[in-house]
């Protein structure tokens, strides 16, 4: 029964940190997303780098992709707590060096990022 369900409205308080979003804006992030089939088997990984433009506890964490998605935007989740300083050496394929590194694994078919002008 799915009204034995709770609807978050705002993300839990221990994977969301408003300070530390704050401080994202403006730096680079290198993400790493997993797709997994119905199954749980890989389907794709793909690679995004770009620049934080706007973290909402709400609406997620808006970046302004660079390198092959150059002018494109995408969202992460609302949760902070997946996102983690760069450990020196890291880069992303293209060879840019972010401020922080954020993975997630999804459960299901990937998207293409969207470019807010089609």
């Amino acid at each position: 029964m799915t009204d034995d369900i709770p609807i978050l409205s705002e993300p839990p308080p221990e994977h969301w940190d408003e300070a530390f979003a704050k401080t994202l804006i403006g730096k680079t992030i290198l993400v790493g997303l997993t797709f997994l089939d119905a199954d749980g088997a890989l389907e794709e990984r793909q690679q995004l780098f770009g620049v934080v433009i706007e973290a909402d506890a709400h609406e997620g964490i808006l970046l302004d992709l660079l390198g092959e998605h150059d002018g494109d935007d995408y969202s992460l989740p609302p949760q902070t707590s997946a996102i983690l300083a760069a450990e020196p050496g890291v880069t992303s394929l293209a060879g840019d060096k972010p401020d922080f590194v954020a993975n997630w694994t999804i459960h299901g078919p990937p998207d293409e990022p969207a470019n807010d002008e089609a």
